[in-house]
């Protein structure tokens, strides 16, 4: 039973890391360039791109925000890497096609990002490609949108704005490139699990500064995981 354990526990060990990426670092948080995701501050109700095709309405984000993608299987760790830094000034820690951008927050157009809530749910999910309008379901009662595209969406659980899908980046039905820079096909996992509020949720609005919850790093992930199959190890000798 012990060997059987110690199998299993170096199993959920390394399900619990992050894909390596392409300089040998573990996680986005080892990068030179990481900047922490942040939290949201929201001014007064306002349209942006307005006239346009693009046009949607919410509060205004005021400040540059972040939202770090992990890196993962199935996407080029460079491509992740440009999407934090948003094309950030290129230096010998960047990968080879990297190229420069002047934005210290990989969300420095947040004038052009507005945030959405209903607390009864079916807040309209925008994708970029064909300019859909998907009605989300009854879990879906904030969005984080701009230029026709919705990045973040989800749930209100407690004093949490909780991501859904968890950790999820662009929660489109369809799985499109969008620009230049998310040139990637479906979703993406992120470091964003939620966003937090003080007070209650029916009261969120202009003025407030919402903090932000995120994906543990893998090595706090591990010692959980070790703290509880050592419990479960001395559970079972016990018995």
């Amino acid at each position: 039973m012990k060997k059987l354990m110690t199998i299993v526990a170096m199993t959920v060990l390394l399900g619990c890391g992050v894909t390596q990426a392409w300089d040998g670092t573990a996680t986005v948080r080892d990068e030179s360039f990481y900047v922490a995701s942040t939290g949201l501050t929201l001014g007064d109700w306002t349209t942006v791109q307005a006239g346009t095709d693009y046009e949607v309405s919410g509060y205004a984000i005021t400040e540059d925000f972040q939202i770090n993608m992990e890196y993962q299987p199935g996407i080029l760790d460079s491509d992740i890497a440009n999407i934090n830094t948003y094309l950030f000034p290129a230096n010998a820690a960047f990968p080879p096609d990297h190229t420069d951008g002047n934005w210290t927050m990989n969300y420095g157009d947040n004038e052009e990002y507005v945030f959405n809530i209903s607390l009864t749910g079916g807040c309209t999910i925008y994708e970029y490609d064909g300019l859909l309008e998907t009605t989300g379901g009854s879990d879906i009662k904030w969005t984080v949108t701009g230029w026709h595209q919705t990045i973040l969406a989800g749930d209100i659980v407690g004093n949490s704005l909780v991501v859904v899908p968890e950790g999820t980046y662009r929660p489109f039905l369809g799985s499109p490139p969008v620009n230049n820079v998310e040139i990637f096909d479906g979703n993406l996992d992120c470091e964003v699990l939620a966003y937090t509020f003080t007070g209650t949720a029916a009261d969120i609005g202009s003025g407030d500064v919402l903090g932000v919850a995120l994906v543990p790093e893998p090595a706090t992930l591990g010692l959980l995981v070790l703290g509880g199959l050592r419990g479960l190890l001395r559970r079972r000798h016990r018995v």
